[in-house]
């Protein structure tokens, strides 16, 4: 197996490769810098410090595939370093290369006279009232560090004769304006600023009644750990140990603090010994900016050319020109691909489901949603309008949780039936079922999708997502939402497959079945396109699938721990990964099943979470003209030689480009133009 933290970092480092290509819009370049940064963070406040927390527990602890955690910890430590300094180079050639564009970044040192009036005025008016500097002194314990938040540790140095007197403070950056700050400019050109040197050019005006003869600041942040602990007091409701869960993140074990590797020794040893840190493996030496991650938000300065080019997503080509969207569906099952597909008409068909007055029941299952969400303004519109309505919310999704329980709170005021889903499972699948009285008949019209019902995700992550009024189908569906209810007894599923109680062994099955058609001597494939692959025994199962004489094309965006191309083990795996402009996030699987083919959309990953411990649901598709959609685009993914990575037991990441005399196939860009002129 490979080692799924350093998988992870692998994959992380081809988000970093996006940074460097030269091909990618220069503004695009920019953010994926962010997109690395904010996963980093993420990686330290989950993964890391889940290494850590078993390690409390037992010095000589082992990863699920086995992986000593003492050991993975340093090789993940040895690896981060490598990559920052890979990640510095990178932001140093997109910074000349702005600069080639006429836009420069500038700090505090080289704001012209004009520019030092207009920082001026901006720290007084925007940035001023938002400050709150506190002086660190010795019997006064450090104030508590919030997660991912940026502090200046500020030295104030007075000279008494041959003495140098030192006090320090702690300089909040605030964390909800803007990063960047747009400076007045001469004309052809643009500069813009951090609001971190905005702050350091006016820092004398906070402190001037010390009068300092030398004044300094270095940036500082730490990450905790993001670990919830429940409290199992009987007597408190879910969403309130949750919300008391949430609060309480905010005192997680540190599991990283960066510093400016300019910070003083003494600053340093200050700051250590107040946070108690030691010499930890994990404190970690940047560069004046932290916070990289904001550089997603990083203007484009109204140029066009350095972004992008924009993508018009468009409306389904069986819901053009019709007055209702259940209609259609009840006619024929509809799929639709986001981002190509514009996500507003799952939003349209729960807004007509709400003034529909045939329609008397809404369920929908909620992991993620948009603040400011129209699916919450839909659901909240049924209710109103007299509909039945029952919200699945999960409240643990991680880092949405304190979104979810205001979420909750808002639709239970509307008079909506929401409720937690199964103790012990997180709820994790994407549905939605509309029940409607036709001809006083009871008609189902479902949704299973492969990502989240977030109307922003869904701009930038490619998902897939099933309209049907199959009635197998939706009436399993329907039994999924009767047991959220009433989880005392296990409905069985015939056409979905659900996690916990199928999804290992439907697919280990469907493996099976590809083996014996190998050993027959008959064509035998496997098509898997999932996010992560993990999980030791279906792994396992791949290899031995793999043994027999099966074809297995594995398309892993992120984490995979399985080695391909091993003779004797996996020589007939290949793993590929997409990382572009879109983020590759649904799950498609195939299996050739002698002529016959099995497609499936899922919710899950192949990871011990998904097909253990998650309601997680997979949907067969049948149609035969959705299953030519879904072979279409799996063929474009696999002949994909633009954005397509080797994944490799060397974590090279290496491009698969294409064959002398081949042309360039980018996977993206053809589904794109496949939708934009097909009958799609």
């Amino acid at each position: 197996m490979i080692n799924r933290e350093l998988s992870w970092l692998a994959f992380n480092h081809r988000v970093l490769q996006e940074a460097v290509r030269q091909d990618n819009p220069l503004i695009e370049r920019v953010r994926f810098l962010g997109i690395f940064s904010n996963n980093m963070d993420e990686f330290f406040r989950v993964r890391v410090a889940n290494l850590q927390r078993a390690l409390l527990v037992d010095e000589s602890s082992t990863t699920t595939l086995g992986f000593d955690v003492q050991q993975t910890l340093q090789a993940v430590t040895t690896r981060v370093v490598e990559l920052q300094g890979e990640y510095n180079q990178a932001y140093e050639r997109v910074e000349s290369a702005l600069k080639e564009e006429g836009i420069k970044i500038l700090n505090e040192e080289q704001f012209s006279e004009e520019q030092e009036e207009f920082v001026s005025n901006y720290f007084k008016q925007q940035i001023r009232p938002h400050l709150v500097p506190i002086m660190i002194t010795e019997d006064r314990p450090f104030p508590d560090l919030k997660d991912g938040v940026l502090y200046f540790v500020v030295g104030l140095e007075t000279q008494n004769g041959s003495k140098t007197e030192r006090e320090y403070a702690l300089v909040q950056i605030p964390p909800h304006r803007p990063r960047f700050v747009i400076l007045p400019s001469p004309q052809g050109n643009r500069s813009v600023a951090f609001v971190d040197d905005v702050i350091r050019k006016e820092l004398h005006k906070i402190f001037q009644l010390f009068q300092p003869d030398r004044l300094y600041a270095h940036a500082i942040k730490v990450t905790r750990d993001a670990e919830i602990d429940m409290d199992d007091d009987l007597s408190m409701s879910l969403m309130d140990k949750m919300a008391d869960g949430v609060s309480q993140r905010k005192n997680g074990d540190f599991v990283r603090m960066i510093y400016d590797r300019e910070m003083p020794a003494a600053m340093l040893d200050l700051v250590m010994e107040k946070l108690d840190l030691g010499e930890s493996e994990n404190v970690i030496s940047g560069t004046r900016y932290h916070n990289r991650k904001d550089l997603m938000k990083f203007p484009d300065f109204g140029r066009s050319d350095l972004v992008f080019p924009k993508q018009q997503s468009r409306k389904h080509k069986q819901f053009q020109g019709k007055s209702s969207i259940l209609n259609q569906v009840v006619k024929r099952d509809v799929l639709l691909h986001y981002p190509y597909h514009n996500f507003g008409q799952v939003v349209d068909a729960l807004r007509e489901a709400a003034i529909d007055p045939a329609v008397e029941r809404i369920c929908i299952n909620l992991y993620r949603v948009a603040h400011n969400s129209k699916i919450i303004n839909a659901l909240i519109n049924a209710a109103y309008n007299g509909k039945s309505v029952q919200v699945v919310i999960e409240l643990a999704a991680r880092f949405d949780e304190r979104h979810n329980i205001k979420i909750s709170n808002v639709l239970q005021e509307a008079g909506i039936q929401v409720e937690f889903g199964v103790t012990g499972l997180k709820v994790h699948s994407k549905m939605f079922l509309i029940e409607r009285r036709v001809n006083g008949q009871l008609q189902r019209i479902g949704y299973i999708g492969t990502g989240n019902f977030h109307e922003e995700m869904a701009r930038v992550f490619s998902d897939f997502g099933l309209f049907t009024a199959n009635g197998e189908l939706t009436n399993e569906v329907a039994k999924l939402f009767s047991f959220f209810s009433n989880n005392y007894e296990r409905p069985d599923f015939e056409r979905l497959v659900v996690s916990p109680y199928q999804t290992r062994s439907t697919f280990l099955q469907l493996l099976e079945v590809e083996t014996k058609y190998a050993l027959a001597g008959l064509p035998a494939r496997v098509i898997l396109k999932l996010n992560n692959l993990v999980d030791a025994e279906m792994i396992e199962a791949l290899y031995a699938a793999s043994g027999k004489g099966v074809r297995i094309d594995l398309i892993v965006r992120g984490i995979c721990s399985l080695i391909p191309g091993v003779k004797g083990m996996s020589e007939n795996i290949q793993v590929r990964s997409l990382l572009g402009r879109y983020l590759e996030h649904a799950r498609v699987l195939y299996f050739q099943n002698n002529g016959s083919p099995k497609y499936f959309l899922s919710s899950a990953d192949w990871m011990k979470r998904n097909l253990d411990h998650r309601v997680e649901v997979s949907v067969p598709i049948e149609d035969i003209q959705l299953q030519s959609t879904l072979a279409e685009f799996l063929d474009r993914q696999l002949k994909d030689n633009v954005h397509a990575r080797k994944v490799d037991v060397k974590f090279s990441n290496a491009f698969i480009e294409p064959k002398k005399g081949a042309k360039s196939v980018d996977a993206s860009e053809l589904t794109h133009q496949n939708y934009t002129e097909s009958r799609n």
